[in-house]
């Protein structure tokens, strides 16, 4: 899967993007601004977004996301420490990772997001992530 990272610490995105492309994934980019991340997501269209919420410095994942959503039909993940603010986004992103994360956590994320994008069941959910449903409400169970 093609997958752009929106990350501002940059230890962090690098070490997101090697478990990505460990897992046979392709990283498209890295952003740590909503405006970089509008540029690749315009350049790149790939199919999944890692968007962190909060971009210090760099402006709002949230708005990243919602634009990026509007603008392209792209499909964003919240990876964050701030479910609340998550969830008070429930309309911009298909759900959201908890931080910290491990590895298989984020490679099985990436496939229930594919499974999800595909209208297919997601399956068991990893360790951390969580889901929105229509009504934006979190789902927690496969």
């Amino acid at each position: 899967m093609r997958i752009l990272i929106v990350e501002d610490d940059g230890l962090l995105a690098a070490k997101l993007g090697l478990t990505l492309e460990d897992g046979g994934h392709e990283v498209v980019g890295y952003a740590t601004t909503v405006k970089a991340a509008m540029d690749l997501a315009q350049r790149h269209r790939p199919a999944l977004t890692l968007m962190d919420i909060d971009l210090g410095p760099g402006g709002s994942g949230i708005a990243a996301a919602r634009g990026m959503k509007k603008h392209f039909g792209l499909v964003s993940l919240f990876v964050t420490e701030q479910p609340d603010r998550a969830r008070q986004a429930a309309d911009a992103a298909l759900g959201f990772l908890g931080k910290p994360y491990a590895a298989d956590s984020v490679l099985a994320s990436v496939r229930v997001a594919a499974a999800v994008m595909a209208n297919e069941p997601p399956g068991d959910l990893p360790d951390g992530l969580m889901l929105f449903t229509e009504a934006g409400m979190v789902r927690a169970d496969p």
